[in-house]
């Protein structure tokens, strides 16, 4: 089980780089503005104390987001919009990769499957209206394509509610939630992350054309704590 735990990590890693705390979003919103800047005047613009500037900008370029050019002081630019998208594409389909070879490790030492990668658009939503109908308890769903969902997943939804199911939605300011679900917002999602009962659990591309899946409780409750940590960014 040690190559599984390694794999875990890995993982873990992939599923942090999909969102940013409030300093990150803030400083790099700010450089989108800017064009380019010191960190003196992106902590200004950006509200955020400068203190804490040159640990969030480090950030941001380790993530991918921004570049810098050495001087004195520094300068700080923020990358194409176009390529930071096709870096998360990439590390979406990475990540896939990555839940695809924990499942084959998993089957070469001769346990059960425990990832399931899902194909097709139908299908994916076929695989969330099966998650969330599962539900006794609670489900949660992180997603940047709420007004999609709801179109495709609303009666779902309200019928979890109906069965007194606590449903946390966490979705950008700009999208409609359902009545009756606990809401939070967030407005650097990428992925469709979704969680039933801390024990069913799934990640979705972000045109919902493939998705992994496991019922394993281990995996889900990973993804659930994940998706507890963007409730509690106020983003």
């Amino acid at each position: 089980m040690e190559d599984f735990e390694k794999e875990l990590e890995e993982v873990s890693k992939y599923f942090e780089s999909f969102a940013m705390t409030d300093y990150e979003l803030r400083g790099f919103l700010a450089l989108i503005l800017l064009g380019a800047s010191t960190p003196d005047t992106i902590a200004m613009t950006a509200k955020i104390p400068r203190t804490s500037t040159y640990k969030v900008l480090e950030k941001l370029e380790e993530r991918g987001f921004i570049t810098s050019l050495e001087g004195r002081p520094k300068v700080f630019k923020a990358k194409n919009v176009y390529e930071i998208r096709k870096n998360f594409s990439k590390n979406l389909d990475v990540l896939f990769d990555k839940l695809t070879e924990m499942s084959e490790l998993l089957t070469q030492q001769g346990l059960p499957q425990l990832i399931y990668t899902i194909y097709g658009r139908e299908r994916v939503l076929e695989k969330m209206k099966e998650v969330l109908n599962s539900a006794e308890r609670s489900a949660s769903i992180s997603t940047p394509k709420l007004r999609e969902l709801r179109q495709e997943l609303g009666k779902e939804i309200e019928s979890a509610i109906t069965r007194n199911v606590t449903v946390s939605i966490v979705a950008p300011d700009n999208q409609r939630v359902p009545q009756g679900t606990r809401v939070f917002r967030n407005n650097s999602l990428i992925a469709t992350d979704m969680v039933s009962d801390g024990t069913k659990a799934l990640i979705a591309a972000p045109d919902l054309s493939a998705c992994g899946f496991t019922d394993n409780p281990l995996l889900a409750e990973h993804i659930n704590s994940y998706i507890e940590m963007l409730m509690s960014k106020k983003i």
